[in-house]
């Protein structure tokens, strides 16, 4: 649990930045709070016994005790069931914890749980951040984990080292060799293999980390090092508890070995790391910070992918053992050579953890990739595409243009072309989304246009999006170049502007495709240009194409045309917009679009026939 209680505190950490005047509690097991001595960021820890998960009575007293706290926020970054019951007994204003089901009732903000990582923070860092959305805080969040060392710490540590005669003069390596678990532990002897490594590689002071119960392992692993290995260990020096350790971890250089508590104190202490993952740990979790050269880590699956399809996480876990016996150590020698090299020749500098990881996760999710749907566009391609130029990343999905627009889109360097098959809009839009680089994404049609006022509120939201996960915005339509003010276009609205997380278009939808939403929207106060209308042939192909798309969805539920639909509809559906929708206002504009969408409607139903003749 250390790990894990050691990286939520970045919440305590980044609250009390923004709330320094308030009181920030953590409620964390009783075993763990050696990690969290000295933050000055938490004000009182809430200790979590193992009376309370043995003892109803004094659990719920101890819940009662929470209650009378009157907390106004409460952050569940742990979301177990001790917590549940402590936010439903709680009378906390506000209640944010990852969205889960059947529980959200419990919150009052239930916040996606991500599924892979944005940055090189981690998954693991990244999640815990992600709680503080709905507070918008108006800081720059810190997402590094800290710990605080007092001087007589350093001082113990510094006198170990002494007593011990270690020469300080040398870097010193602290070898994470045994794992919280067998499933978590790198083989003993492969472990020999990689310190005489590092051994052969360097002149290093080496550490061992381990508690009294594993000494068995430990002198296994000893015993299998060259002896020119072992008078580089010095075997004993260990702390006498946690703090000891976290002191005598602050005086070496870096840390290498399994995953663990030790090496997320290593990181809190802005030390190195080298991690060897256990096969059935998700990497992209834990592997915070992850640059290759200050933080570099290592997984069977990296060397050999093939052991690992097919199989789930429990799986895995149980077969973990045995997996190991393939992640022998030369696979790891030329990264673990880089990683040697680079911390104890090539950097000059001190490195900050965290110096620059703030920008790049403000940044990154705010960025924006247009997207373009595109078929023989040869008359709009080079108009859209330069007027998409304010977007980070352009993505054009063709379905194998005929007419010149491919070699088009080549010409401009900074747009990404894809040719996917077109079955129907909401598939090729959804093929689109999942090419996207960034979370943020437009899609724009080729007869669309953004004008600068729309581009610039783009931008202005994008900065800082808050809650809204997807934004839309009414359309102006053109007829040639002429605007239409009514005939039913008046209130037309798309969603296209939204975070790739929170949407996907409705696969039953095979055209006129509906966003299924899970966030909150708004509108942009400015419209988008559709200049939908050139000239009668172009149009009516178009129509034409919609109607073949929504007569197969009219299949697909079994409808059967009737004289109702050939005739009532189309006719409805002109009166609607020539008469109802103010049409006639347009003059002969209306009136020629009003008679185009009657056509569409009736159109659709010749399609259906043929579908149903031909079925």
């Amino acid at each position: 649990m250390i790990g894990d209680v050691l990286v939520s505190s970045i919440i305590c950490n980044n609250l009390k930045k923004a709330y320094p005047d308030h009181q920030i509690h953590y409620m964390v097991y009783a075993s763990t709070t050696q990690v969290l001595e000295g933050n000055p960021n938490i004000d009182k820890l809430v200790l979590f016994t193992e009376e309370y998960r043995q003892n109803k009575l004094a659990f719920f007293k101890f819940m009662i005790s929470l209650r009378k706290e009157n907390y106004d926020i409460i952050i569940d970054a742990y979301s177990k069931l001790e917590s549940w019951l402590t936010v439903l007994l709680s009378n906390a204003k506000q209640k944010i914890s990852y969205k889960k089901n059947g529980k959200t009732f419990l919150y009052t903000d239930n916040v996606k749980m991500q599924e892979k990582p944005k940055t090189n923070l981690g998954l693991a860092i990244e999640r815990r951040l992600s709680l503080l959305d709905p507070l918008h805080l108006d800081i720059d969040i810190d997402p590094v984990p800290k710990l605080y060392v007092t001087k007589e710490e350093t001082a113990f540590a510094k006198k170990l080292l002494k007593d011990s005669n270690i020469d300080t003069r040398k870097q010193t390596v602290m070898i994470s060799i045994i794992g919280s678990s067998e499933n978590k532990t790198y083989p003993l002897r492969y472990m020999s293999g990689v310190i005489n490594f590092i051994a052969d590689n360097s002149s290093l002071n080496i550490l061992f980390n381990y508690i009294p119960n594993q000494i068995t392992d430990v002198r296994e692993i000893y015993d299998h090092c060259k002896i020119d290995t072992q008078k580089q260990i010095y075997f004993d020096v260990l702390g006498g508890n946690l703090r000891e350790y976290i002191a005598l971890m602050n005086e070496c250089t870096f840390i290498i070995g399994n995953d663990g508590g030790a090496m997320n104190i290593a990181k809190a202490l802005n030390k190195p790391s080298f991690i060897i993952f256990s096969p059935w740990i998700e990497k992209q979790m834990w592997a915070t910070f992850e640059d290759g050269k200050t933080h570099k880590s290592v997984h069977l699956k990296d060397y050999k992918p093939e052991l690992f399809k097919g199989k789930t996480e429990k799986e895995l876990k149980n077969k973990s053992i045995d997996l190991y016996q393939f992640f022998k150590p030369d696979l790891i020698f030329k990264e673990l050579k880089s990683f040697l090299d680079y911390n104890l020749f090539e950097k000059n500098e001190k490195f900050v953890l965290g110096s620059v990881y703030n920008k790049i996760l403000k940044t990154h999710q705010n960025k924006l990739t247009a997207l373009a749907i595109i078929y023989n566009e040869v008359n709009n391609i080079k108009s859209l595409l330069n007027n998409l130029s304010f977007a980070d990343e352009i993505i054009v999905v063709d379905s194998f243009s005929k007419d010149g627009t491919i070699e088009l889109v080549q010409g401009f360097k900074n747009v990404k072309l894809i040719q996917h098959k077109f079955v129907n809009f909401s598939d090729v839009r959804n093929f689109a989304i999942k090419q996207a680089s960034n979370d943020w994404v437009l899609f724009i049609d080729a007869d669309e246009r953004i004008s600068n006022d729309l581009k610039n509120e783009i931008k202005e939201k994008l900065k800082d999006p808050k809650d809204i996960k997807i934004y839309g915005f009414y359309r102006q339509f053109y007829f040639k170049d002429a605007p239409l003010r009514f005939s039913g276009y008046q209130t037309n609205k798309v969603f296209r502007l939204f975070d790739k997380n929170y949407a996907i278009y409705d696969k039953e939808k095979l055209v006129h495709e509906t966003l299924n939403i899970d966030g909150q929207t708004k509108l942009l106060s400015h419209k988008l240009d559709h200049y939908f209308y050139q000239n009668e042939v172009a149009y009516k192909g178009k129509l034409s194409k919609y109607a073949k798309l929504r007569a197969k969805e009219l299949y697909q539920k079994n409808l059967k045309p009737s004289l109702f639909h050939f005739y009532i509809k189309p006719a409805y559906r002109f009166f609607n917009h020539y008469i109802m929708r103010l049409g006639i206002l347009d003059g002969e504009n209306g009136f020629k679009i009003s008679k185009l969408n009657a056509f569409e409607v009736q159109q659709r139903y010749v399609e259906l026939k043929k579908l149903y003749k031909s079925g």
